[in-house]
């Protein structure tokens, strides 16, 4: 176990180094460096616990402080998600709120065991008697929520910018998100075996709190190797890294910031879009975008965007992928393309890339587009 927390400390060290040396560094990886950096001092702990027992107890103060950083992880990750999903998200002197829950416990734990005798500290824990007091049980459970809090509050921020994207992008390929959704499901598994493991324990008491807690930040130290596995090398494909906002539209012919759905506006609007996507077929371009269609619609994205989600039920990237759909459909039958591929059609019809295509094509049919074919070629 000494072994795991040893490679998992300086595996951290590693990737601060490595995040440090670029040049140039965006608030994102800052903020990342700062992560590491907890969960650096989050592992040393057990591991300083282990030597002090290990050889009489000779840094007595450094002990029984690690759980402190648990209360830093959840906000470090909640503002890196923030950075790589928030347009021009900067972390302002109201985020400091964010850290009242550690100082809160960084208060209680001096008055009862930081600013206590190193020979006091020492019986304490060598007894565990600190684990039977209500503060032990309350700090478990606060570390609880707090950690799984941030974490699902972090999931649920991904969740509201794919959404965001789907409704103002056709080509979601060149935005990566699955390394951060991924990265947040990670350390939601981590924090919530961990806090299962102390709380139960704190009831059942199948394990010494010591032994436990080597295994608890064990499951740290697999966290940060995941960093460093699938982290190194990423590069800036987050989709933060990129400008995915739309700007409004320049046109001298806008139309109202708002239509009723109970008048003419929504059908003629829903007119001029049908006729205007069977004209012009703006969904070839792979690239297109809510505020392009808008650009050519002569309106407002947030109008348009409204008539898509509100009147026809679907979001931009659904919407135009549905024409190309039917527009491979088409395509697929006509002899003059027996000479293409599959792809080469899907290619054709706005597509970029196969896996995107077969997505669109199994959701909006419900089978491959080789059994598509084949059946309608019997």
């Amino acid at each position: 176990m000494t072994l795991v927390l040893i490679i998992g400390f300086f595996m951290s060290l590693f990737l601060i180094v490595l995040l440090a040396g670029k040049k140039n560094k965006p608030q994102a990886d800052k903020i990342l460096i700062a992560m590491i950096a907890v969960y650096a001092l989050t592992i040393g702990g057990p591991f300083i616990e282990i030597y002090n027992r290990n050889n009489d107890f000779p840094y007595p103060h450094l002990m029984n402080n690690a759980w402190l950083f648990l209360l830093l992880h959840g906000p470090l990750l909640w503002l890196y998600v923030n950075t790589l999903t928030v347009k021009d998200f900067r972390i302002r002197p109201v985020h400091l709120l964010h850290l009242l829950p550690f100082l809160l416990f960084l208060t209680l734990h001096a008055s009862g065991f930081l600013f206590l005798p190193a020979a006091e500290k020492i019986t304490l824990i060598k007894d565990e008697s600190f684990t039977t007091t209500v503060f032990f049980k309350i700090r478990g459970a606060s570390i609880g929520v707090f950690t799984i809090g941030y974490n699902i509050w972090a999931l649920n921020l991904l969740r509201k910018h794919r959404k965001n994207i789907e409704n103002q992008f056709s080509n979601l390929e060149h935005i990566n998100l699955t390394w951060l959704r991924t990265l947040v499901i990670a350390s939601l598994i981590v924090f919530t075996v961990n806090v299962l493991l102390f709380n139960i324990n704190n009831y059942l008491h199948f394990a010494g709190y010591f032994q436990l807690a080597q295994i608890a930040y064990s499951f740290s130290t697999l966290y940060v190797l995941y960093i460093g596995y699938f982290g190194i090398g990423q590069g800036n494909i987050f989709a933060g890294d990129q400008d995915h906002t739309v700007d409004e539209a320049p046109s001298t012919h806008l139309q109202p910031a708002t239509v009723d759905e109970d008048n003419s506006g929504f059908a003629e609007i829903r007119y001029r879009l049908t006729g205007l996507m069977e004209r012009e077929q703006p969904y070839l371009d792979p690239e297109i975008t809510l505020a392009g269609l808008s650009h050519l619609m002569q309106m407002k994205s947030e109008l348009l965007s409204e008539v898509l989600n509100g009147s026809l039920n679907q979001n931009f990237f659904d919407f135009i992928n549905r024409y190309r759909i039917e527009d491979f459909k088409i395509r697929c039958l006509n002899k003059e393309n027996r000479h293409l591929s599959i792809m080469g059609i899907a290619y054709e019809c706005g597509f970029n890339s196969k896996a995107a295509f077969y997505r669109a094509f199994n959701k909006f049919e419900g089978i491959s587009p080789t059994a598509y074919i084949s059946k309608v070629s019997e």
